[in-house]
């Protein structure tokens, strides 16, 4: 038994509850902040289990500052010089190349759109759903079937881990998260990219996070 273990056994026993990582997490996340801070963005926790694997921080920061930027249908517009100077990047090279990765792993979808604010056509972002990520993740060879980061130096840690499985079973349901568990190898991965596909189709915003 570890120092933490000890200490937290010390505390039940002198009837203090004491609440794990993944609990915090669990509660922060679907809990209501009441915060002066809102309207705040939403990032799915269970994706701390590969999020920061598949993305460099460059990418990291442009996948937040897009989401931050998003309306309530999850579009935004910004130029390619103001994501370039609200990041504080040297060059808008690093942002088109940013913007390539977010998008060829699913992240967000791009097209060229004219904006009533704007008279020439711009750049508009939608954020898409996570069943659609998650397909791309795998399609493009990023996670394995078991949802662990391929080429990552470092392991999921076991909270991570745990959050994952359960932001999947969320997605897939009770029924198609039992054939997914109990499936083995390459059947593993064209299950799990079968009932993602199947999710996607029954979502009124198809691939997209909003309708």
């Amino acid at each position: 038994m570890n120092v933490e273990d000890i200490r937290s056994a010390a505390l039940h026993r002198e009837g203090v509850s004491v609440l794990d990582d993944l609990t915090l997490v669990q509660n922060s996340a679907s809990g209501d902040s009441g915060s002066e801070c809102e309207p705040l963005v939403a990032v799915p926790a269970w994706w701390s289990g590969f999020l920061f694997h598949v993305l460099n921080p460059r990418q990291v920061s442009m996948y937040l500052y897009l989401i931050m930027l998003c309306d309530d249908r999850g579009v935004c517009h910004p130029t390619i010089e103001q994501i370039r100077k609200d990041l504080g990047l040297l060059s808008t090279t690093m942002v088109f190349e940013s913007i390539a990765v977010l998008e060829d792993l699913g992240f967000f979808m791009r097209s060229r759109q004219s904006l009533p604010e704007s008279r020439s056509r711009r750049n508009v972002y939608r954020r898409t759903a996570c069943e659609y990520t998650i397909l791309r993740l795998l399609e493009t060879g990023k996670i394995d079937a078991s949802m662990h980061p391929i080429g990552s130096a470092d392991a999921q840690s076991e909270d991570a881990r745990q959050l994952v499985y359960q932001g999947l079973r969320g997605i897939l349901g009770d029924a198609a998260w039992d054939r997914y568990s109990s499936a083995a190898g390459d059947a593993k991965s064209g299950l799990l990219i079968n009932e993602l596909n199947a999710a996607l189709r029954k979502r009124a915003g198809g691939i997209y996070a909003y309708d």
